[in-house]
């Protein structure tokens, strides 16, 4: 009885660290893709950007994963994160996997404090577009307001969060 228990508690850690090493390799070579990414409305309260989110698994691993949560900041200060829901997505092997769409409500007291900083740069921004090279880069760096998106998801029952990611 000793000798089963043994060999069922070996058998499940072996399990446990070769799923673990599965969704690792998954977690390496996945790419994520934001597709259409639009203002969907404005209105009183502020802005409503929508996007789709396109999953690429090259692996020929499958994992499931719930409908991450995207939070938007600025220097630390989160603007604004997507409602989380109980949906689940099975990202096959070797496929791309279609995410439903993901809305960020940006209020317009963020919006302010992001046009008041844009303002206050307006030379900078000025000089940036006459400047050679690529211009929309220089601009963007020009304008100065420093965003970031993380994700944060269940993968087969596990936490994950993204490291922050610099949009602007």
């Amino acid at each position: 009885m000793r000798n089963l228990l043994r060999f069922t508690l070996i058998g499940v850690a072996a399990y446990g660290v070769y799923r673990l090493l599965q969704m690792k390799n998954v977690s390496d070579l996945v790419t994520v893709r934001l597709l259409k990414p639009r203002i969907h409305k404005v209105d009183l309260s502020g802005l409503v950007f929508q996007t789709e989110v396109a999953i690429n698994n090259p692996t020929r691993d499958s994992v499931t994963i719930t409908k991450p949560v995207v939070t938007l900041t600025s220097n630390g200060n989160m603007l604004s994160q997507s409602d989380s829901a109980n949906l689940s997505y099975k990202i096959a092997p070797l496929s791309v996997t279609m995410i439903d769409t993901i809305s960020l409500n940006l209020a317009w007291t963020s919006v302010a404090g992001m046009v008041a900083g844009i303002v206050r740069r307006i030379p900078e921004i000025v000089a940036a577009a006459r400047a050679g090279g690529d211009v929309t880069k220089n601009v963007i760096q020009a304008i100065g307001v420093p965003m970031e998106m993380t994700f944060s998801t269940y993968a087969n029952g596990l936490f994950f969060q993204s490291p922050a990611e610099k949009l602007i």
